[in-house]
């Protein structure tokens, strides 16, 4: 079992023992659990990352991966293991998110603004805050403007919407 797995199973013993005591083979569970939680890191982690920049030092280069890497571990650890014994299950929890979250339409619909008034466009700070409320990067909002229609867009990188997201969802539980 890996380091993932053994925190998965010490948080769960404490906070949800009564879905640890149901669990007929805990060590397998947790063992396929950490595998699970570490592909999933490795793969956000990567998306998160993005790709390397031409101008961009070694030192810069590590912190980048190094802070998509501690993202990607709290998104996960968060989805997959930081569990308590909520009101309602997590999948309900997350229907009810999805009828009420704001609506990835208005992406479109700001994206189209954009590129009728290019001048309104938002400074980098308020990009930056406009990519975190979103839970996306920067460059996906500046691709979104860049492609017409923007719709094809979302289309197109739809699972890196879902992820954001689920993301988004996250937050809220905490």
């Amino acid at each position: 079992m890996n380091a993932y797995g053994h925190r998965a199973m010490a948080h769960w013993e404490r906070h949800a023992p009564g879905r640890v005591a149901v669990l007929t083979d805990p060590e397998e569970f947790f063992t396929s659990l950490g595998r699970e939680i570490e592909a999933e890191i490795t793969r956000l982690a990567s998306m998160l990352a993005g790709s390397d920049r031409r101008e961009e030092t070694y030192l810069e280069k590590v912190a980048r991966l190094a802070t998509a890497r501690k993202q990607a571990e709290e998104v996960v650890m968060a989805q997959l293991v930081w569990i308590s014994d909520p009101a309602l299950p997590l999948s309900q929890a997350r229907e009810e998110w999805d009828q009420t979250r704001p609506s990835d339409e208005n992406l479109v619909v700001w994206a189209e603004r954009m590129q009728d008034f290019p001048d309104s466009m938002p400074s980098s700070e308020e990009l930056e805050e406009m990519a975190t409320t979103w839970a996306l990067s920067t460059e996906f909002l500046e691709g979104l403007v860049a492609t017409e229609p923007p719709r094809e867009y979302l289309r197109q990188h739809a699972a890196e919407l879902q992820e954001a997201a689920t993301i988004r969802f996250l937050r809220e539980l905490r």
